[in-house]
Order: C-alpha cells, then sequence, then structure tokens
C-alpha cells in the first residue's frame, strides 16, 4: 500500500477534534485541582475532570503498536503506577489501562475506542506532569516577568482604561479607597492552567499524526502557540478589570478581599473556554504519511531496551545528588554575631518566660549527642575556622566585616560547609546581615512571609517523591512562617520546596517587621523555595528560611530535629571533585538518538517508546532513593540521651503546632514541652515506632487499642521500656483499661474524687479535681487514702498510671510556653518534674 495523506477524518473526524480541545481544557485544569498548588487538592473535582476529559477525546484515532507491544506497553507501566503519587499516578493509570483495553481479545469496538482515548488523555497527562514540575520550579526561582513583559502587561491595563503606573515589576492600579500594587508574575500572564493546555495541544497534534513524516505538524503547533501568545495579554487584562471592578463595588466599609480571584481553579477552568474556542477555529489538523516496511524484531527490543536506559540516566543525573565523603562533624554555632535564638543558656526547670523557649539551646544539646559541637564567640578568621567543618550562622543581629565575609567565602571554597539560618521579613536586621554573606554566594533571603493561602499560620510540607537526602528521613512538617529564598542564577537545587503559599512583604511600622495576614494585591502566590543547597569550591551551603521552628517549644515537633540533623550531616560531607551527573545525561542524550534512529519503519513505536521511558523513570527513582540512603544513612548518636516519645496511635489529644499551644483542656502541649527541661528529648511517633524510646507516654487514650498494639507494649515493657499513662475523669472516649489490662492495672472512672495528694517525701503535695481511683498497682499518690496514682513492674519495665491527668492539662499548666509561673503553679511543673525522675533515671548530662 502506498503512502497514505491523513484528513482530519483519519483522526477522528472534525466533530471528534473538537470534543478534544475541550477535553484537553479539562485535563489541564485537573491539574489545579489535583495538586495542592494554590489550594488543598480537591480529589473528587480532580477525578471528575481526568474522566470527563478522557473521555471527550474517545474517537481518537492514533497509530498503535501490534498486540503484543501493547500488551508490552501495559506490562512497562506497572512499576510506576506503584511508585508515582497522586495525581501524577492517574497518567500512568491512563497509559495501563488504555493499552490492557486495546490489547484485550474483545470482539467489540467500543474497548479500542475507550483504550485509544485511555493513552491519549495518559500521555497528555504525562507531559502536562513534566510542564507543571519544570514550571513550578521555574516559578519558585523568581515569579517576576522579565522587564518587556511587564510592560506588556502595564500597557494592557493603560489600553482597558484603568489609570496605572509601572515600577519594575508591579503595576500600580489607582482605585477610590486604595492604591493596589499588584505583581506582574507570570502566575498572572502564564497561569499553571494555560500553559498546560499549551502542552497537552502540542502533544494532541502530535499523536493526531499517524506517520512518521508529518506535513505541516510545525505550523499547526506554531499556530497554537501563536494564539495562546495573543491570548495571554487579554487573558491578564481580563482578571485585571475583574479585580478592578470588585474593587470599586466593594462597599467602603466592607474588607477588600479580591485576590482569590488569581487562584481560584475554576477561574482558570473557566478562561480556558477561550483558548479552546481559538483552536477550534484556527488550529489545522496536520497531514502526515505513513512509512513504509516494518522494523525487525532485535531492533524493536534494542530500541526498547535503550529508551529504558536512557530515561533512566538522565533522570538518575537530574535528581541523584552525590552525598560526598564524610568529615570530621566538627560543628561550630556562631554566637559573636547574634542575640537571638542562643544556645548557651540551659532550658532547665528553673527558666521560664518567653526567651526561655526562644532559644536553641535543646536543639544544640541534641545536635551534641551527634557531633563535636562549639560556639563560636569571637570575631571569625582563619585561626576561628581551623578546626570546623561546618559554620551554622543564625539569625546575626550586627554585621559582619568584609575580612570576615572574605574568610566565610574560603572556608567554604576550600571544603567547608555553611547552614544559614534566616527569618521571616529581615526581623532585626537578620536578613541583611545574612545577605551579605549569602550574596556572595548567589543567593539572598527575600524580606518577606509566606502563608499558607488555605490555613495562614500553618504550613504543612511532605517530602516529594525523590526528595533531597536532607530531607529524605523527615515525616510531614509544620513550619512556622518563613521568609522565600532567591536563588540568583547559581546551579543549585531547593531541598524544601513548596506550593500553595502567599508573599506578603515586610511591614516597617512593626517591630518585628511583621505584615498583617490581609488580603494585598503585591502577594506573589503559587511556588516558593524555603530552602537551598549549592556547592561552592570544595564546600556547601544550605540556606534555610525559617529559623523559629528550631526554637525550644517547636524543634522536636515531627521533623524539625530531623531536618537539622539532615542540614549539618550533609553539609558535613565534603563535595566531589569530579561530578559524574553531567556524563550520564550527554550519555542518555545519545541514547536517545539511537532510539530515535532503532524505532524508523515500526508503526506506532511511539507508544513502546514512551512506556519504555517510563519504565526507566520508575527504575530510576527508586534506584536514586536507595542511592541517598545509601549514601547517607541516618545519622547515629555518639554520646547517650534519654528518648520520650508521645504516642500518637491510641491517643489524639491537642499538642503544640508550629510552636503553638491551644491553651485547651485536653491538650497536652506544655506537658510535652517540659519534658524538655529535664535534658530529656521527646518525639511523637505512632504504630512500631512508638516503641523506641526509654519512656512512652499515653495523654488520654482516646482511640481504639488493637490487639497487636498491645502485644506490642507488653513486650516493650517486659524487655525494660517504662510506659506512662495519664487518664482522667475528664478523658469521657477514654480507653486506657484497654492499654492497662494485660498488666492487671485499671482506671476506675465511675465514682472520682478531689482534695490534696498525698504524695512521696520531697513532691509537691498538689490539690486536684476529678481525680480517679488507680487499681492494681503499687499507689505513688492518693487522695484520702484513695491511690490515684500507681506503678507496676513487669519484666524488666514499668508501667505508670496517673488518674487526675486532667492537672497537667493546657489550660491548668498556664495556658502557654510563655508564662512564668506562680508559686502554685509552678508546684505543679515540680510535680510533673518529679514523677518523670521516678520513671527514669537523670538523663546523660547537656552540652557545655
Amino acid at each position: 500500500m502506498g503512502p497514505a495523506r491523513l484528513t482530519p477524518r483519519a483522526c477522528g473526524g472534525g466533530a471528534i477534534l473538537r470534543r478534544a480541545w475541550i477535553g484537553v481544557a479539562l485535563l489541564s485544569a485537573s491539574w489545579l485541582f489535583g495538586l495542592d498548588y494554590y489550594h488543598d487538592a480537591d480529589w473528587i473535582v480532580a477525578a471528575a475532570l481526568v474522566v470527563v476529559g478522557t473521555s471527550l477525546l474517545t474517537g481518537i484515532e492514533i497509530r498503535r503498536p501490534a498486540l503484543r507491544y501493547l500488551a508490552l506497553t501495559a506490562a512497562l507501566t506497572i512499576p510506576a503506577i506503584v511508585v508515582a503519587p497522586w495525581p501524577y499516578r492517574a497518567a500512568f493509570v491512563l497509559i495501563f489501562l488504555g493499552a490492557l483495553l486495546g490489547a484485550a481479545p474483545i470482539p467489540r469496538r467500543w474497548p479500542q475506542r475507550l483504550g485509544t482515548a485511555g493513552i491519549v488523555a495518559g500521555t497528555i497527562g504525562l507531559v502536562q506532569a513534566l510542564g507543571m514540575l519544570v514550571y513550578e520550579g521555574t516559578t519558585a526561582r523568581s515569579h517576576e516577568l522579565p522587564r518587556i513583559l511587564a510592560h506588556v502587561v502595564y500597557a494592557v491595563t493603560r489600553l482597558i482604561g484603568i489609570d496605572a503606573a509601572l515600577n519594575g515589576t508591579t503595576v500600580a492600579l489607582h482605585s477610590m479607597r486604595r492604591t493596589h500594587y499588584l505583581g506582574a508574575t507570570w502566575e498572572l500572564l502564564l497561569a499553571p492552567s494555560t500553559w498546560c493546555f499549551l502542552l497537552g495541544g502540542v502533544t494532541l497534534l502530535c499523536l493526531c499524526v499517524s506517520g512518521r513524516r508529518a506535513a505541516g505538524l510545525g505550523k499547526s503547533a506554531a499556530v497554537l502557540l501563536a494564539l495562546i501568545a495573543l491570548w495571554l495579554p487579554a487573558r491578564a487584562g481580563i482578571l485585571i478589570a475583574v479585580f478592578m471592578h470588585r474593587a470599586l463595588r466593594t462597599a467602603y466599609d466592607a474588607p477588600l478581599d479580591l485576590m482569590n480571584q488569581f487562584w481560584d481553579p475554576w477561574v482558570h477552568l473557566a478562561l480556558l473556554s477561550v483558548p479552546v474556542l481559538l483552536a477550534l477555529r484556527f488550529v489545522r489538523l496536520p497531514s502526515g504519511t505513513r512509512p513504509k516496511g516494518s522494523a525487525q524484531t532485535p531492533r524493536r527490543l534494542m530500541a526498547v531496551g535503550m529508551a529504558v536506559m536512557a530515561v533512566f540516566l538522565i533522570t538518575v543525573a537530574m535528581r541523584w545528588d552525590p552525598p560526598g565523603k564524610r568529615q570530621g562533624g566538627r560543628i561550630l554555632v556562631d554566637e559573636h554575631h547574634s542575640t537571638w535564638e542562643r544556645t548557651d543558656r540551659p532550658y532547665d526547670t528553673n527558666w521560664y518566660g518567653h526567651e526561655s523557649g526562644y532559644n536553641y539551646a535543646c536543639i544544640y544539646d541534641y545536635c551534641w549527642r551527634f557531633y563535636e559541637m562549639g560556639r563560636l564567640t569571637v570575631p571569625i578568621d582563619a585561626n576561628a575556622l581551623s578546626a570546623c567543618d561546618v559554620l551554622m550562622i543564625k539569625v546575626p543581629t550586627s554585621r559582619y566585616g568584609e575580612d570576615e565575609i572574605a574568610e566565610v567565602e574560603r572556608f567554604v571554597d576550600s571544603g567547608g560547609g555553611l547552614l544559614l539560618v534566616g527569618e521571616h521579613t529581615n526581623v532585626f536586621n537578620t536578613g541583611t546581615y545574612l545577605n551579605d554573606i549569602a550574596r556572595r554566594f548567589g543567593l539572598r533571603f527575600r524580606y518577606d512571609c509566606l502563608f499558607d493561602i488555605d490555613t495562614v499560620f500553618t504550613q504543612l510540607y511532605e517530602p516529594p517523591l525523590v526528595p533531597h537526602p536532607i530531607v529524605q528521613y523527615l515525616p510531614p512538617m509544620d513550619f512556622a512562617v518563613s521568609c522565600s529564598i532567591d536563588p540568583g542564577t547559581k546551579i543549585g537545587r531547593a531541598a524544601i520546596r513548596a506550593t500553595g503559599l502567599r508573599s506578603l512583604p515586610a511591614d516597617y511600622h512593626a517591630s518585628n517587621y511583621y505584615p498583617q495576614v490581609e488580603d494585598r494585591a503585591e502577594a506573589r502566590y503559587g511556588a516558593f523555595i524555603q530552602l537551598w543547597t549549592m556547592r561552592h569550591g570544595d564546600g556547601r551551603v544550605a540556606a534555610f528560611a525559617d529559623s523559629t521552628i528550631f526554637s525550644n517549644f517547636s524543634t522536636f515537633e515531627p521533623g524539625k530535629a530531623e531536618l537539622m540533623l539532615g542540614m549539618l550531616e550533609w553539609l558535613n560531607r565534603r563535595a566531589v571533585r569530579w561530578d559524574a551527573r553531567p556524563a550520564l545525561v550527554a550519555l542518555g542524550t545519545a541514547l536517545t538518538v539511537c532510539v530515535w534512529v532503532l524505532r524508523r519503519k515500526w508503526t506506532g513505536s511511539w507508544l513502546v517508546v514512551l512506556a519504555a521511558g517510563v519504565f526507566g523513570w520508575a527504575l530510576a527513582v527508586v534506584s536514586v532513593q536507595a542511592m541517598h540512603r545509601t549514601g547517607m544513612p541516618a545519622r547515629q548518636p555518639l554520646r547517650p540521651f534519654t528518648h520520650v516519645v508521645i504516642d500518637r496511635t491510641v491517643c489524639d489529644v491537642p499538642l503544640s503546632k508550629s510552636g503553638f499551644i491551644g491553651g485547651r483542656e485536653d491538650g497536652f502541649g506544655l506537658f510535652e514541652r517540659w519534658i524538655l527541661r529535664l535534658g530529656w528529648f521527646t518525639s511523637r511517633r505512632q504504630g512500631n515506632d512508638a516503641f523506641r524510646g526509654r519512656l512512652l507516654v499515653f495523654m488520654y487514650p482516646n482511640q481504639p487499642v488493637s490487639h497487636e498494639f498491645r502485644e506490642a507494649l507488653k513486650q516493650y515493657v517486659a524487655s525494660g521500656g517504662h510506659a506512662l499513662v495519664l487518664d482522667s475523669a475528664e478523658n469521657r472516649d477514654s480507653t486506657a483499661n484497654a492499654l492497662l489490662y494485660e498488666f492487671g492495672l485499671s482506671v476506675d472512672h465511675a465514682a472520682p474524687t478531689r482534695g490534696s495528694l498525698t504524695v512521696p517525701p520531697g513532691w509537691p503535695a498538689v490539690t486536684v479535681d476529678a481525680a480517679c481511683e488507680v487499681k492494681g498497682a503499687t499507689p505513688l499518690m492518693s487522695i484520702g487514702g484513695t491511690p490515684v496514682a500507681g506503678t507496676v513492674r513487669h519484666g524488666q519495665g514499668t508501667v505508670t498510671v496517673i488518674g487526675f491527668g486532667s492537672r497537667f492539662a493546657d489550660a491548668n499548666m498556664g495556658v502557654t510556653g510563655d508564662v512564668i509561673p506562680d508559686q502554685q503553679l509552678r508546684e505543679v511543673y515540680e510535680l510533673q518534674f518529679s514523677l518523670l525522675r521516678s520513671i527514669l533515671s537523670p538523663s546523660p548530662r547537656r552540652a557545655d
């Protein structure tokens, strides 16, 4: 059969193509609902858009390989389905199901049509997924448009009759109530949904070209690109016009909450209607010629193997961060230039108040258990850094001299590690003093505040699929409030990059420069960098943007201590002299060219090659994860310490979050935090991880207790572990007895008592309300002869039960961590300390 020209009917017909453009738009918008890009993910809407978008692609006809290669395609995508997280997994699932339906011997036409739609939607989704990652990574570096494009936005604003001015990349919009300083950003001009539509449209055009030689494909793609380019200024103008209209229509005494339109996924979906109409009217399907002949099976298999290796090598090169050779672990903390977040006054049982929480004594002591810690109390010079592997510079409150900055740069260049820890808004001018050093390495701390768009004072960070070695051991972690980092143009990697954030500039009328959290046009939004890493000479630099999370009141919440250890461990490694990653990219590129040559004359080869690449990607993901963990294993302590675990398996009482305590009657944030005053360290764990400390604390057990967990608890105690159970008559959903009956213990909630405690000698006699009788234990404390606290030995360990746990609840412990206790409250604190010391022996000594 001779060459055949493709017509629109060859790809399914004009009506089908018209539906297809709508399908591409729905798939494009689904990413804003499926990812936490602006708002928390809405899985139902995202799934609905993917399903409807895929159904609209039904009828599209593409060139597919033979049935056996469709089966191979389905098999090759299975590892990616297992490895990839949602919503990225959806693309692989669609390709898998599409190939499976295509290969199935079903004597009906609809499975073939549906399978083809799945393949097309999955391929478009895969390209859009890569596009979203590129968009996120690019805009996280800088949201600002190039100056020429900022002028385009300004010109459009003036063209539609709005009184405006341009200052850099900020468009000032005048209204009666306020001048709105709107950012000329990539998100305003080229939104992620529009970017995905462009990528999806080009992919659709490529898929509709059945033959190897496509006449007019470049022209059709160029027309689509031109249409999108013409639409972008008009789109920005529409958004600005709506913004100003809403500003003018807002009542004078009503708040100006106007920015939500810019990060509303439904608005972005509605605005895609115009690109759809433009594509329907002006984009023509390119024609092509079908290839002659057929490639031999060995050649096909060679192409598949090379595709696997090409993507594997390129992915490894892009995601692998060689840990390097470990150095001596000598850490110096600069105290000479900072009066904030000090490390030299212990967090003990005698020092209370605001400043006792706002210091780094606990994290310094904790790191001393893993490294050789020291403090720098003199100006920086070569002699001061001669016995140092990692220098930590945290929130400096005085300026560094030029000689000191030059010495820091020489230190890094010769193989040292530098940790820069900043804070929001340039508070206390810390950003200014840090940037004097940071600019030597091509980066800077911005003078802003980052807030989650949905939950203003709470930002939850979860490590990505292939995390940087620093964050590979992190559980989900809450930030306090950080600034953002501008990495400049230097090569490096964002160890922490987060989305769903908005940035507000510093308010210099406030003493701490902290802005009011309000709707402001100058806010940037989307993705931001909060931990930047780079190599410089033979050394390394890490810049982190939220110093608060390492304060005593926050640092032993999940992830904080692990992050500090991760940063120090990565910096305590010398950069490799020969970086193999460029060679991997070159080899992967060469293999890609070979694949392109080998796949010639193979009908539908693109799908098998794509699946092979997906398999190579999944293999690379698992390999890089393993290489990171092998190259930089979790740091083991050099010195002993007391580890107290706070159970989150059967207890879900409120604890501190980002350092904040709600002061609730069922919260135990202060009890948890005060454990640190004994020189001990805490962590929150669940399941089998809960049995990793010397003491396991249960605060108001209120969740079902499984047989497996109860048996594990028995084994833990029998092997020398200690358990402390805080219960109370006010714990109305108590499941404490389900934990205790295996030890012959119980808590009687039927007849609570109150009064002054009878305690062991030397303990404070505190008055309590609503105390429950503790049965089956050796009495420890009582009220009027009724035991309300007791302990029992089991094997080598002990179980201690407190029936008046409400006395240690936050509402009865001073409400906040900043409280300076009076005599009565101090006795409650001392009772907690005495109780804990009676269970465990004194902690190993603190760091000096």
